[in-house]
């Protein structure tokens, strides 16, 4: 759960700033958004149980392959290792050395921009619950942990975590956007621990799977 909360917290930093900032100029404009802090909390809870629903799908559909697998640890294995690469390509993005996933998704993150663009004067909740249906690469990478963790219930209180984790970037995308040198330290800084956690979880999947030995710490395992 450390890593969807560590993902949510920086990555939406080096992320979600710009990627959702178009979102919230909409949601403003809105008059039931204008001055309104009850709405912008009732649109972070859709956002976040439209996360929370995903995890739990994703969660049910890799703990479905664990009961018809034998090979446990190949699959979180497999799983820690996808993690690994993406984790790592989100920190070159971050720092635009890469290209934002959601360029590999246009067709559909135009579908999504038409149908939120679409909502007349919305109800914040269920223009929250749309929200969190943006094709983003920060969630596709959470989702990937989510799916390691085999199971539904852990993956639902995962991407609630992850979720939570992104709130206070979001308030503050007015003032990140505004000011250059926090931008820069910030996507740094989230691009770094990106990397960190990259590097973490391809060799704990490798591993898993017998390539090399785990590294512990004393208790503390590493990989």
């Amino acid at each position: 759960m450390y890593t969807t909360l560590f993902l949510g917290l920086l990555g939406s930093l080096g992320h979600c700033v710009g990627m959702c900032s178009a979102v919230i100029i909409l949601l403003d404009r809105q008059a039931s958004f204008q001055g309104s802090r009850r709405s912008w909390l009732f649109a972070h809870l859709g956002r976040i149980t439209t996360y929370a629903g995903l995890g739990f799908i994703f969660g049910f559909f890799s703990e479905s392959i664990w009961f018809l697998s034998t090979n446990l640890a190949g699959i979180q294995g497999s799983l820690s290792i996808l993690f690994g690469i993406f984790a790592f390509y989100m920190a070159l993005v971050f720092i635009g050395l890469g290209r934002s996933p959601e360029l590999w998704l246009t067709n559909l993150v135009a579908k999504w921009g038409k149908a939120f663009r679409g909502l007349k004067s919305p109800a914040p909740f269920v223009a929250g619950l749309l929200w969190g249906l943006l094709p983003c690469g920060l969630v596709i990478t959470a989702l990937i942990p989510v799916m390691a963790s085999l199971n539904a219930i852990q993956g639902a209180l995962n991407m609630i975590v992850f979720g939570i984790a992104t709130v206070p970037s979001l308030f503050a995308v007015g003032w990140l956007t505004q000011n250059t040198i926090s931008k820069t330290l910030s996507r740094s800084l989230a691009s770094i621990v990106m990397m960190i956690f990259g590097i973490q979880f391809a060799m704990r999947g490798f591993a898993s799977l017998g390539v090399v030995d785990h590294l512990l710490i004393g208790n503390l395992m590493i990989w």
